[in-house]
């Protein structure tokens, strides 16, 4: 009986489409613009990663140009941007969001990690700060707001932030590797050495954590080591340049000049601080 009566709703419903043709090609064409706009979004997510960041951009101005209010668009846009290297471009679709979605971290966070590629670590720590309100528990607000402390210096207070992420994400190596930095901004190079070499060798290590490692022991002034590390990611030539480098940071003893070469304009494939 009760099979049966399902049967017959499902026919009403379908006679009720027939009798709104134009009701019914109105949602054949909503349904094919959303298929349409799931596969450019897919083509542009390949596009930004394997680096062919103008292409992903095109995609997104021409979803854009069909829908101005498309907020994951939007948010896309800007994050590409900014792993293209192209910050007031990013600020400008960031700030838009923003007026879209006053109650959502996501233009936030761009906002602060736009500002944080910029070197601006005051205005960066400003936006993470409004983002934690609305989310106090996010590790990527809580570890941006801790890079912004580690630009300006703030060295105990971006730890303290750090160490509230690692509480809720306690294997994250992005934020480990920042955390251990944060002790070699300060001269604190066993601390830094030996977080660093927790991660240097793990499984899901990346080069960029081994030259961390390897500063660490070029600034400490251990160079055999410095070189010895450097060597498994880089060519002697460049590993020799670099050893050069830190020496000469070493010698300066210019803790702002480290903290701009470590946290200056630079971001990782995935455009993460």
């Amino acid at each position: 009986m009760s099979l049966r009566g399902i049967m017959v709703t499902g026919l009403g419903l379908l006679l009720v489409g027939c009798a709104l043709p134009g009701k019914g090609l109105e949602m054949q064409n909503l349904f094919a613009d959303k298929a349409a706009r799931e596969r450019a979004l897919k083509i542009a997510d390949i596009s930004a990663n394997s680096g062919n960041f103008l292409s992903a951009i095109d995609i997104y101005q021409k979803l854009l140009s069909k829908n101005k209010f498309d907020e994951d668009v939007l948010h896309a846009l800007g994050s590409t941007y900014l792993k293209a290297g192209a910050p007031n471009e990013a600020v400008s679709v960031f700030e838009n969001l923003e007026a879209m979605a006053p109650e959502s971290t996501r233009p936030l966070i761009g906002l602060g990690r736009t500002h944080l590629f910029l070197y601006r670590p005051e205005t960066a720590a400003l936006y993470f700060a409004k983002a934690a309100e609305l989310e106090p528990n996010n590790i990527e607000i809580l570890s941006g707001r801790a890079i912004a402390e580690d630009m300006a210096g703030n060295h105990d207070e971006a730890r303290k932030l750090y160490a509230a992420a690692l509480d809720i994400a306690p294997d994250d190596l992005r934020i480990r590797n920042n955390a251990a930095l944060s002790y070699l901004m300060e001269g604190e190079y066993e601390a830094a050495i030996n977080s660093l070499k927790l991660l240097a060798f793990a499984s899901e290590s990346t080069p960029q954590i081994r030259q961390n490692l390897a500063m660490a022991y070029g600034l400490a002034g251990d160079e055999a080591a410095a070189v010895r590390i450097s060597r498994l990611d880089l060519d002697p030539e460049t590993a020799d340049n670099n050893l050069k480098f830190y020496n000469l940071i070493r010698r300066m003893k210019d803790k702002n000049l480290l903290r701009r070469y470590l946290l200056g304009p630079r971001l990782d494939s995935t455009g993460a601080t």
